[in-house]
């Protein structure tokens, strides 16, 4: 039998702190409203799963180490839900040999970790796993998926120049088209009591960067989702959102001349979507009992591409000026980069498989591009597969589909090197290979078919009757 439990916890920063997702420092002015960690374990047997979706850009500092050891014995997933005004986090362990000037640009110039909020988000996420597990009750399972179109869009695009552009501008006429397709599916597990099937709550997953609200530190759509699911379900209804593959995937529609789609109320516009859907796919979803709980993790090294010499030295003389404008922002990731690779090309990724009956849950550190997931789902044999990205470690910055880093006709931000965007172009292939070769070795369960009935032959007394026609 399968037991589950839910928790949540706050993590909001306080006034004042750095946030992430800039290439220079940004202090939190404002707090729209709060920043939780959620927490959902599943057990069978001797297996304990535990899912957490947190409310932070990415995770670093050590964070997902730190939870392991408090939590032995405990399969963990964590899954920083991307909102880009969250709490300050460092994005990894950096050389101790760095030089002045690189030392002086990570700490002056670059977004750095607090080590006091890093310890209350560790201690948060133990509290939010420890108290769920506290709360486990006998559940049965519900699977199903939903499409939100309209919310979501590629921020990639094919130019009349032949090269790929990313957010090129609302209408500009050089856009021929999207460079690559978007992922809209809603996915959903429920929980439900079995004694009396009332809901105990659910995990969702779904395909968009947290870059909505703007105006202050946030939760941004999934707070939304979040608010949205509970307003039906129940206030004390554990959601638990584990972000998808959106590397190149924003709420910005660049084919559409509204204005550019920033602010609470395009927060409001994505979280409600998911969440409405979510809500529409637990209501029609049938509950069962599932067999397979299972978890697996496999250590994946790839391979990091390195500014040439003649390129970092340009980057130290242009860094060294400090004038601050995009030539510098650049030149400052590429001095750091280079120091960190005198140490090695090699870069470890942990991959993760946790089974939940007729789901596969794979995921993986970095920003993901949405094709790396849409490869997985295409291969997978299970009937519900998801890919959560930006899991347990950040690793590495943007992972980006091999023909964004072809010279022909690749392209855009995300092809830049950066201090931790700056793996090798047959990344996304070797993850892609990796990840289906994981779910290949795994069978699915049936999907739940609810309580039935015996087929009956006996038409309805009412209805047993030819044409009256006179």
């Amino acid at each position: 039998m399968i037991q589950a439990g839910f928790f949540e916890c706050d993590i909001t920063p306080s006034l004042g702190m750095e946030r992430p997702a800039s290439y220079s420092k940004l202090r939190i002015q404002k707090i729209n409203d709060p920043l939780k960690v959620t927490a959902a374990v599943v057990k069978k047997d001797e297996t304990l799963l535990a899912f957490c979706g947190v409310d932070i850009c990415y995770l670093g500092d050590g964070v997902t180490e730190k939870v392991r050891q408090a939590l032995p014995g405990v399969n963990i997933l964590l899954s920083a839900s991307h909102t880009h005004y969250g709490g300050p986090m460092g994005m990894a362990d950096l050389p101790e040999d760095l030089s002045d000037l690189a030392k002086d640009l990570v700490l002056k110039e670059s977004v750095c970790p607090d080590p006091h909020y890093t310890a209350h988000l560790v201690g948060q996420i133990v509290t939010a796993i420890k108290s769920a597990m506290e709360r486990m009750e006998e559940a049965v399972l519900s699977f199903g998926k939903g499409d939100a179109r309209g919310v979501s869009f590629n921020r990639g695009f094919k130019m009349k120049n032949g090269h790929r552009a990313t957010h090129p501008g609302k209408g500009n006429p050089d856009i021929v088209a999207p460079f690559a397709p978007i992922d809209t599916e809603v996915g959903v597990v429920g929980f439900w009591r079995k004694a009396d099937e009332s809901f105990l709550g659910c995990l969702v997953n779904f395909s968009c960067h947290g870059t909505c609200d703007g105006t202050g530190a946030t939760a941004d759509w999934p707070g939304v989702m979040r608010n949205t699911v509970k307003a039906v379900m129940g206030q004390n209804a554990g959601v638990v959102y584990l972000y998808g593959t959106a590397g190149d995937i924003t709420q910005i529609d660049n084919q559409d001349l509204c204005p550019t789609e920033t602010g609470p109320k395009y927060s409001r516009i994505v979280g409600v979507t998911v969440g409405a859907e979510a809500l529409k796919v637990l209501m029609r979803s049938r509950k069962g009992e599932n067999e397979t709980v299972k978890a697996e993790t496999r250590i994946l090294t790839v391979k990091r591409r390195a500014p040439s010499p003649a390129k970092a030295a340009r980057a130290r003389e242009i860094a060294q000026k400090k004038e601050r404008n995009t030539e510098f922002y650049f030149a400052k990731e590429t001095v750091i980069l280079s120091e960190i690779l005198k140490h090695g090309l090699d870069l470890p990724l942990e991959l993760q498989l946790f089974q939940l009956g007729p789901l596969v849950i794979v995921s993986l550190p970095g920003e993901a591009f949405c094709g790396i997931g849409l490869a997985v789902k295409k291969e997978s044999s299970f009937p519900f597969t998801w890919v959560s990205s930006l899991a347990n470690n950040i690793s590495c910055g943007y992972i980006p589909t091999t023909d964004v880093l072809d010279p022909e006709t690749g392209g855009g931000y995300e092809s830049r090197l950066t201090t931790f965007t700056c793996t090798a172009p047959d990344t996304a292939d070797v993850i892609v290979r990796a990840l289906n070769e994981m779910i290949a070795k795994e069978t699915p369960d049936k999907v739940p078919v609810g309580r039935q009935i015996k087929p009956s032959n006996k038409v309805w007394d009412f209805g047993n009757n030819l044409p009256e026609l006179e």
